[in-house]
């Protein structure tokens, strides 16, 4: 594991990223996780996040909230009975984790100055590529700060707008916040997933394991 940073000047967070990898070579790297400075991990964070990570299949991921914590949406936070989830919606911080094979479209990122939206763009790539992307409620960290404290969030929403317009896309919130699948358990010979219904009980089924 290597840890690269970059001098913040005046630009966006994602703008500060792509000088940081500039200097790495990429392909060298199975994982980049991209964290704000201002989070708690629980111990052993990416031994835990990762592995989950990896035998959920997921491309784009973040790790979920503790009820405690500052997130901007309550989808975000830590599901109990829950190792994970696959979902059509990962925020960009402030813990996220993209897979060599997602950084192949997401990369170079785009820099925007406030970096709102810029998920949406992601996971909407990710579904056009076939990709899961998801939420590990095992590792559960804690955002320290609540968003948009240090900056104008009414010019990141202008920006956000802006650039949801430029991309062509149209987000509703009610097809975003969705649990596609939930990881309940993990057995040497599977995987134990359910599918949340609208209606009726969810269906559960064994999944072999990668």
């Amino acid at each position: 594991m290597d840890f690269v940073t970059a001098q913040m000047r005046d630009r966006g967070k994602f703008g500060n990223i792509n000088t940081a990898l500039a200097t790495v070579k990429l392909q060298d790297y199975d994982w980049v996780v991209i964290t704000d400075d201002d989070v708690a991990l629980p111990p052993r964070f990416l031994d835990g996040f990762i592995s989950l990570c990896e035998v959920m299949g997921l491309k784009i991921s973040q790790p979920a909230h503790r009820y405690h914590s500052y997130t901007s949406f309550t989808f975000n936070y830590r599901k109990w009975n829950s190792l994970g989830r696959i979902t059509r919606y990962v925020e960009d911080g402030p813990v996220t984790a993209f897979h060599r094979d997602a950084m192949a479209y997401v990369y170079p990122f785009p820099e925007l100055r406030w970096a709102w939206a810029t998920d949406i763009a992601f996971c909407n790539a990710a579904r056009h590529n076939h990709h899961n992307v998801g939420i590990v409620d095992y590792t559960a960290i804690e955002h320290l700060k609540p968003a948009g404290q240090d900056y104008p969030m009414q010019a990141a929403k202008a920006e956000a707008r802006a650039f949801l317009s430029r991309q062509a896309l149209r987000p509703d919130r009610r097809e975003l916040f969705r649990n596609m699948e939930i990881l309940r358990d993990i057995q040497p010979d599977h995987l134990s997933y359910d599918v949340p219904c609208l209606m009726g009980m969810p269906a559960t089924w064994p999944v072999a394991q990668p």
